[in-house]
């Protein structure tokens, strides 16, 4: 094999292993989302079992510290992890199926480690009200969540959301 050779098949084989071991930034954050909004849906009779593995994964993707603003009064704070998956459960809780949709995400990285996403969020669901029985529930706000890259992984720090007006 000559030299030429060599450099080609070692080139090669560089490019291969970039194309492979690299992590597209955008492509992560959005996966964050994708991931957040399967745990935030819930389907009718889900095993409590379930519900164990739901909170630890849900942990893991908020940072020390994630605040919710915006006008989603009943949910706006400052949050640890824990606090959080509490609050998401409770939410939950008065929920007896969530079918959660996020929609055109747009990403935006002011710092390599720093991204903002807005996107569409819309939620239809089944509740339980008092004196009143099942309800058809739907609701659609417009989000901007922040994430910060720490360790190595992408974390929720921040959510912002806003009832959308309907025509």
């Amino acid at each position: 094999m000559s030299y030429r050779n060599v450099i080609a098949v070692l080139i090669l084989l560089s490019a291969a292993a970039w194309w492979f071991l690299y992590e597209d930034p955008e492509a992560e954050v959005h996966s964050a989302h994708q991931e957040l909004m399967r745990l935030l849906s819930k389907t009718q009779g889900k095993a409590s079992s379930s519900m164990i593995v739901t909170a630890r994964v849900l942990q893991s993707i908020f940072a020390d510290s994630c605040e919710v603003t915006g006008d989603a009064e009943m949910i706006a704070g400052r949050y640890t992890p824990e606090e959080m998956v509490g609050t998401i459960f409770q939410v939950q809780g008065m929920f007896l199926s969530i079918d959660l949709t996020f929609r055109e995400l747009v990403t935006a990285f002011p710092a390599a480690d720093d991204a903002f996403t807005n996107f569409t969020a819309v939620l239809v669901g089944r509740s339980l009200m008092e004196g009143e029985g099942e309800v058809e529930v739907g609701e659609t706000r417009a989000v901007v969540s922040r994430m910060r890259k720490v360790e190595g992984a992408w974390l929720f720090t921040e959510f912002n959301l806003a009832k959308v007006l309907e025509n």
